[in-house]
């Protein structure tokens, strides 16, 4: 199970059975986020930078929430039958990527847009994906290569 604190160090977060489970650190306090689908346990589990959200991987897209509330977003990936096993915030915040078969696909939260950005193997998923500090790059690794791509307002 992938276990990770809150950026404040507030709040830690984990997948479980069928849900994504949010501790307050130090205490037995939690609030579970329901998947929809009870058979399912996250691979992997993240805040936002900021810590208001969280996202996991679902068939088909990953989902964010808005953490303390029901509302959430799913970001659809290329095929529903796939789920993102990882997947990176942008570091300002505004963004959240992941590999899709073929691409790196980066999507504004706001808007729900996205834009894919075509790896080298087409018949691959990226696994790995992480923005640059600055949130101007995202790169990943595909069959022991290394790409950066820069990215497009």
């Amino acid at each position: 199970m992938y276990v990770e604190f809150s950026n404040n160090g507030k709040y830690i977060v984990a997948g479980i059975y069928g849900e994504v489970r949010v501790w307050k650190t130090g205490t037995n306090k939690y609030r579970d986020y329901s998947l929809d689908r009870v058979n399912v346990t996250p691979n992997f589990v993240c805040f936002s930078p900021d810590d208001n959200y969280i996202a996991t991987g679902i068939y088909g897209a990953i989902r964010v929430w808005k953490l303390n509330s029901n509302d959430f977003t799913d970001y659809k990936v290329k095929y529903e039958n796939t789920t993102p096993t990882y997947f990176s915030f942008s570091p300002d915040g505004k963004s959240i990527a992941a590999g899709v078969y073929g691409a790196v696909r980066v999507w504004n939260l706001k808007s729900g847009k996205f834009i894919d950005y075509p790896g080298k193997y087409k018949n691959d998923t990226p696994k790995f994906v992480k923005f640059s500090p600055d949130s101007l790059f995202i790169v990943a690794g595909q069959y022991g290569e290394v790409t950066t791509w820069k990215l497009n307002e």
